[in-house]
């Protein structure tokens, strides 16, 4: 049955129209299946998929770097693993409940190569964004439109290195379907 095997969520950084010419999310889902990643299903926007494999979430993101690769991606397009349980406890950390509520496409999780990113510059940071970390992810309240935080955006990015976002509302949809899975539905 394919998900005996560990259930894992991949998130892929700097995947967008740009790279869609070199990979569709059906040839994606195929040359996961054929990389040994069981029943690969996409959803909510491109770049998610959830999919059972044998090894650990370091294994998966090896194996997934590698079928990446195979399209011709950059290394610049990067998966991020995580497990359903830990987007669950993210979920149920909201840290933000007020903006998760009223503006949830304003408010994202921050997930992260690096298994510990540098958080430490978060003390000192100053700006209208509220910030909180939740088990090595930041959880970002924008407040407002999240283009217009290029400054925390580019803080991020150098102070924690290679990483992705979900908005509040995608990591509810992907925790959801995960949770689904791992329950048999």
């Amino acid at each position: 049955m394919a998900d005996a095997l560990p259930l894992h969520v991949i998130l892929l950084r700097a995947i967008g129209p740009a790279t869609h010419k070199l990979m569709g999310m059906e040839q994606w889902r195929d040359a996961a299946a054929a990389a040994g990643f069981a029943a690969p299903e996409t959803l909510v926007n491109t770049g998610n998929m959830i999919a059972g494999f044998a090894g650990t979430t370091a294994a998966a993101e090896a194996a997934m770097g590698q079928v990446l690769r195979g399209f011709g991606l950059g290394e610049n397009v990067v998966p991020i693993v995580r497990t359903p349980d830990l987007l669950r406890r993210l979920v149920a950390a909201n840290p933000v409940p007020e903006a998760a509520a009223e503006r949830p496409s304003q408010t994202a999780v921050y997930f992260f190569a690096a298994p510990r990113p540098d958080l430490g510059w978060l003390h000192g940071y100053k700006g209208p964004e509220r910030v909180h970390v939740v088990e090595n992810h930041l959880v970002v309240d924008f407040l407002q439109d999240a283009a217009k935080s290029a400054r925390l955006i580019r803080l991020i990015e150098r102070h924690c290195g290679t990483g992705t976002a979900r908005n509040w509302t995608s990591l509810k949809r992907i925790a959801a379907r995960a949770t689904a899975r791992q329950a048999g539905h």
